[in-house]
């Protein structure tokens, strides 16, 4: 009986790149990388992601990522995530929504927080800036490591599809 209904599968691929803006890579020369530049959760049947152990959320699972910005001189690093939004508070990815959170951040080897624009931390909103602090005020350094959790979620909806389905969402990382 079971080969009379057909297998919903997907393939969810999130591509994130590191990229300086040309302002700073014309006046500072800073480098940035993304370790791995590309996210990708692989093929799953929507009975594999409702039975994952972060329950019937739509996760599809967090994946991890390392940003690493050199630059010649100690500055202030200011960085964002540029990619469409869903809503004021997500990023779009496919039909879904994309999270990113800031797990930790050490410039030149030491830990520093991290403060978006509106001076709150946690999860990376749309149009947020994002800067290194120490001791109540603006770090400076060379070199920035930052740890991200990256988390792609569907709705109820949006996991039941008829056929096979990619799923992607594109974001780039970006220097001020």
């Amino acid at each position: 009986m079971t080969g009379l209904f057909p297998m919903h599968r997907w393939i969810v691929l999130i591509t994130l790149a590191s990229l300086a803006s040309t302002s700073v890579m014309a006046s500072e020369a800073c480098q940035m990388t993304l370790s791995p530049s590309t996210v990708d959760y692989g093929v799953s049947t929507r009975a594999e992601l409702l039975a994952r152990p972060l329950g019937n959320d739509g996760s599809f699972g967090v994946r991890t990522v390392h940003l690493r910005i050199q630059c010649p001189a100690a500055r202030a690093i200011r960085w964002f995530f540029a990619a469409p939004s869903s809503d004021a508070l997500h990023y779009r990815w496919a039909p879904g929504r994309l999270q990113i959170r800031i797990v930790a951040a050490r410039l030149d080897g030491a830990p520093v927080q991290w403060q978006r624009d509106d001076g709150e931390a946690g999860l990376l909103q749309p149009g947020d800036r994002i800067t290194a602090w120490r001791s109540g005020s603006l770090a400076t350094g060379r070199h920035l490591e930052v740890e991200l959790e990256i988390e792609a979620r569907v709705s109820d909806a949006s996991s039941r599809v008829a056929d096979l389905q990619r799923f992607e969402g594109f974001g780039t990382f970006q220097l001020e």
